[in-house]
This record gives C-alpha cells, sequence and structure tokens, in this order.
C-alpha cells in the first residue's frame, strides 16, 4: 500500500500538482532590489552591493513551514565603487571568486515575530564553509507585489574571509552588516 501510495505522489508532482500546503512563489525584481554590505576600513565605513544573485523566494505569512528562501549569490558581481578594493575583494586571502564563484543562503525555518516582522534561520555558504545564519526581515505584501527587507551582521572571518595579514581586525573590521532589499513580484502559474 505504502508503495501505491508513493508511485501515486510522483504521478501527481509529474503533472504539475503541487499540495495545497506550499507557500507563494515570488519572483525577484533584480533592477528594483538590492543585496548590500558594509564594513569597516581603518575605521571608516564603506559599502558595496552584489549586482548579480538569484533565488528562490517561496513565502507565505500563513504558511511558514511551506515557505523558503533559496539564494544564490554571484561573488564577482561585488561592486563597493573602487576598483582597488575590488580586485583585492576577489583575491584568495578574501572571496577567493575563481575557486568559490557563488554564496548561497538556505532557509531552514521562520518564526513570526508579529507586526511583519519575521525571522529566517538558514544557513550561508561562503568560501565552501556553511555556518548558521538568522535573517530577521519584514515582509510588505500588497497584491501581486512584496517588499522584503532585511539586515544581517556576520563576522567575515568564520567563513576565512579575510585571511592572512587581514585576519586580524585591526585594518579591516571583522563585522560585516549585509543589507537585503528585494522588490518581488508573484510568480504566475502554479504554485512549485
Amino acid at each position: 500500500m505504502r508503495l501505491w501510495s508513493a508511485l501515486a505522489a510522483l504521478a501527481a508532482l509529474a503533472h504539475g500538482w503541487v499540495p495545497a500546503f506550499a507557500a507563494t512563489p515570488w519572483t525577484i525584481e533584480p533592477e528594483h532590489s538590492r543585496l548590500g554590505f558594509a564594513a569597516t576600513w581603518e575605521g571608516t565605513p564603506f559599502d558595496g552591493v552584489f549586482q548579480r544573485f538569484r533565488g528562490a523566494i517561496d513565502f507565505d505569512r500563513a504558511d511558514l513551514a511551506g515557505s523558503r528562501f533559496d539564494v544564490q549569490v554571484d561573488l564577482a558581481s561585488a561592486d563597493t565603487r573602487s576598483a582597488d578594493r575590488d580586485e583585492a575583494l576577489a583575491g584568495a586571502e578574501w572571496l577567493f571568486t575563481r575557486r568559490y564563484p557563488e554564496a548561497t543562503y538556505v532557509t531552514s525555518a521562520f518564526r513570526d515575530l508579529g507586526g511583519g516582522r519575521f525571522e529566517a534561520q538558514g544557513a550561508l555558504t561562503l568560501k565552501g564553509i556553511a555556518r548558521p545564519v538568522v535573517l530577521p526581515f519584514t515582509w510588505t505584501e500588497a497584491g501581486d507585489a512584496a517588499t522584503l527587507k532585511g539586515e544581517t551582521r556576520l563576522v567575515r572571518t568564520d567563513f576565512n574571509v579575510g585571511e592572512g595579514e587581514w585576519k586580524a581586525g585591526d585594518v579591516i573590521g571583522l563585522e560585516v552588516r549585509v543589507v537585503v532589499d528585494l522588490r518581488l513580484r508573484r510568480a504566475s502559474g502554479p504554485k512549485r
């Protein structure tokens, strides 16, 4: 009997049927979205953005168990408005983009904090190192459009970002602030 149930479920998925508990799929509008970061150089703040990123965003405040974020970031697209700094950032001591071209963030759970505020719990993988990262965010929805805004802080050396002489935080600070500001559009077609 278990075999027949499994076969029926596979057949249903093959024909595009998805259980009703799947959260709403959203499409990122990259031209209106921003994935930024901020740090300090000799005590002076600087910031940057990743110009290329993509992801599957399935989110429904009424179905947090069925929600998920699965985001991929093109690390070579980092732009700090300084060609020298961007070149150094791509190097082996920093992001090592030749060996690790992407960072990923994949959620495992969500919490409703009330008032349109939520918390995503997930794993960030950077330079081949996966660490748990909590992302507090707000979710605003209006018809087929939504906005996701969040911010979290990382310690760069947890991911071996800034090795060798850069490992100490005396020149470049250890803390990196990550800022997420996504504009989303409800995906057409059936839920995933």
